[in-house]
């Protein structure tokens, strides 16, 4: 996953975007998601992003984290999960930002995975349970 996330990097610096694996730019990759929804893509081009930028998503959480990417046989797709075992899926918060909008907020999703406090701006996490929380009682 970190050398699709680094193709990602790489090929979208070719089209004049510039991804860093500072926290502080998180929200470079929402716009990139909202910029490439805007243009009306066709599904294999959707497809291409969301498998580049879920990777570019997950390896910002774990270079800023102690999770590490597993592969999850249940799900059949790469996760980022915690030294406890709690799994989160870059892959469906991509694909949910690219398919619903600014709804599926990035950052927030970046920022709770890293440190596992809700930002309070965040509205889905009060209407259904995190993704942390969904493993757990699977459990």
């Amino acid at each position: 996953m970190r050398n699709l996330a680094e193709l990602f990097v790489e090929h979208t610096r070719e089209n004049g975007y510039s991804f860093d694996w500072d926290p502080a730019f998180i929200h470079h990759l929402d716009n990139y998601c909202t910029e490439f929804a805007a243009s009306k893509p066709s599904p294999e081009a959707i497809h291409s992003v969301i498998t580049g930028a879920r990777a570019c998503l997950g390896e910002m959480i774990v270079r800023n984290s102690d999770l590490t990417w597993v592969y999850c046989t249940d799900e059949n797709a790469a996760a980022v999960e915690s030294p406890e075992q709690l799994r989160g899926y870059p892959h469906n918060e991509v694909a949910k930002r690219i398919h619903n909008g600014a709804e599926q907020d990035l950052e927030a999703f970046f920022k709770y995975a890293v440190t596992g406090e809700t930002q309070r701006r965040t509205t889905a996490r009060v209407s259904k349970p995190s993704w942390w929380q969904r493993l757990r009682s699977r459990a």
